[in-house]
């Protein structure tokens, strides 16, 4: 009895309901016309629960206590197996802190401690930033290119230029370059280096 709401990005970044429908002995459906592939949102009530693509397909959404997954059309596969593997990795890195941080709640020297797992960290950490570049690079020239990078970009509380911006934008089309988050984003960034390497 629940309402599920599919929810787009609009030209300014604002989400705008798109269809809804009612939760009926566990089964739902969305239907209609897109005229491009586009970056949505599923919702449930106003609680945001998974990303979906809009894309010319039948879509399947699984969505239980077990798994939540779109699958049925290449952008939606491509988006759910990358999510997938950095779930795993970000597992990894929790049950890693959690083994560090027992390890040093019974007794052990936290220095050494810190030291024996600091590489299996760093390991861990350059896989995920890998998947990330990977994902962007090879996507580049559809939505989820688009959409991951500025996912990236905003995890910085201002544009800035980090060697793993540099390699994407090395390794991505013109296209990508000129789309206008890209451009601002670059635009911004160049700024904020200079201003940094003056004061």
């Amino acid at each position: 009895g629940r309402m599920l709401y599919l929810k787009v990005f609009t030209n300014n970044d604002q989400l705008h309901n798109l269809d809804s429908c009612e939760v009926i002995h566990g089964k739902f459906n969305f239907m209609g016309m897109i005229d491009s592939t586009s970056m949505g949102e599923l919702f449930m009530d106003n609680e945001s629960i998974m990303p979906i693509v809009l894309e010319n397909a039948n879509l399947n959404i699984k969505l239980n206590n077990l798994e939540q997954r779109v699958s049925g059309g290449s952008l939606n596969n491509k988006l759910y197996r990358y999510l997938e593997q950095k779930s795993q990795l970000e597992t990894q890195i929790v049950e890693l802190s959690n083994r560090e941080a027992h390890l040093i709640l019974t007794g052990h020297d936290p220095r050494k401690v810190h030291k024996k797992l600091a590489g299996k960290a760093d390991e861990l950490y350059s896989k995920l930033e890998k998947l990330e570049t990977d994902f962007i690079i090879e996507n580049n020239r559809n939505i989820l290119g688009t959409t991951f990078f500025m996912v990236l970009c905003s995890q910085y509380p201002y544009p800035i230029m980090t060697s793993q911006i540099k390699r994407i934008l090395k390794e991505t089309s013109p296209a990508f370059h000129r789309l206008p988050f890209v451009q601002g984003y670059l635009r911004a960034a160049e700024s904020n280096m200079q201003y940094l390497q003056l004061n």
